[in-house]
This record gives C-alpha cells, structure tokens and sequence, in this order.
C-alpha cells in the first residue's frame, strides 16, 4: 500500500487537515532526526503514513468520549502511538504521559514535543517500573514486549477500571493464552482492516492470579 499522505487521508476521513499537517511536521522531524538516534528501523522509513502514524491512531476512537483521561505510553521510542494521538485530540481533556527509559530517545521525543507544542505531553527518562504514585486510565504500547511482562511492568500503575490497548501481530493470540497463566483479565480482539495479522488488544478488569 501506497504510503503517501493523500493514502493516509483517505483512510482516516476524520482526521482534519490542520492535524495532519501538524503528523507531517512530526514526520519531517523523526526522519531528520532518526539519521543520528535509532527511531525507527531504516526499512521502515517509508512507512511511516501507514505503517506507523495510521496504525498508531487505531486507537482514537477507543479514547474519544471518554475525556478527562490520562494515558501511558510505554516505551514511546520514535513515538508511537502517543505523539499522533496527542497531536489528533490537542483539543480533547486528554493528557500523555510517554515514559522512555533510553536518554536519546526520550531526548527525542522532548524535542518534538516543544517543536508541536503539545501541552497535552509529558515525557519522562526512566524505565516503567521506576514510576511510581500515579495510575492510568489508559495503559498503551506498540512492539514492547510480551502481554505478561507488559502487565508486569504497568500493573502497580492501574486502578480498577484501566484500560489496556496494545498492539500486537501475529502471535497475539499464543501471548493472551501464556498471560491468562498468571493473570485474569477480559479481552478483545480488534483486527486492522488494512494489514492482515495486526490488532489491538483491549484488556480490563486486570487481576493478578495469586
């Protein structure tokens, strides 16, 4: 599929033109940026419409509606998905938190902040296990880890109605069958209309099996 801006439009017809020119300039900066920091892999570069900031908005209207809400954005890296996602409901009562524990990266992801003048965004340097005393109502990631150590990680950061939205690929159902192990949790499976064997995955009523 084409990875063209007139591409990503078409397939997010909600998305207005002042917010995809801001998913532009976040876009220029990343490949600018990712010459000297290792943001995204090299064969990914030009996929960053489609591949990348689409697929990173998937989420959107799992969010909007449910306003004020706070939400973690584990590993953040080159930013996805809580730079688009900041950048598409700035109007919304929606605050992220992107927590990177690689200085580079984070360093990165501060700087596009104040380049997009997100005040929507806090970045913090730290590994997630390191934060404490504070609780999401959106836990999120993309290509982090397993659903088990994902949970591991975050779990201190819930409350009893947090809700997980993870992206995942083809072995999504193999980790959720590994994470019901030790965990109790209800899930479901949102498939991406566009990319065979890509989903979220929304999770709640988290529990640890003791």
């Amino acid at each position: 599929m084409s990875d063209e801006v007139e591409n990503f439009s078409i397939n997010n017809p909600n998305v207005s033109r002042e917010t995809i020119k801001k998913l532009s300039i976040f876009r220029e900066f990343l490949l600018k940026e990712n010459q000297k920091t290792n943001l995204i892999a090299k064969s990914q570069k030009d996929k960053i419409w489609m591949r990348h900031i689409h697929d990173s908005l998937r989420i959107l209207a799992l969010l909007k509606g449910k306003e004020p809400v706070n939400v973690l954005d584990i590993g953040s890296g080159g930013g996805f998905p809580g730079i688009p996602l900041a950048i598409a409901t700035k109007n919304l009562d929606i605050q992220y938190t992107l927590i990177e524990s690689i200085k580079k990266k984070s360093a990165f992801l501060e700087s596009a902040r104040k380049l997009l003048d997100l005040s929507n965004v806090k970045v913090i340097n730290k590994r997630v296990e390191n934060l404490k005393n504070v609780e999401f109502d959106i836990i999120t990631c993309r290509a982090l880890a397993k659903i088990t150590q994902i949970f591991n990680y975050a779990h201190h950061l819930t409350k009893q109605n947090t809700v997980f939205l993870l992206h995942k690929g083809i072995n999504v159902v193999d980790e959720i069958n590994e994470a019901t192990k030790c965990w109790f949790f209800e899930h479901e499976l949102i498939k991406n209309k566009l990319e065979e064997n890509s989903f979220i995955v929304k999770i709640n009523g988290l529990k640890k099996i003791n």
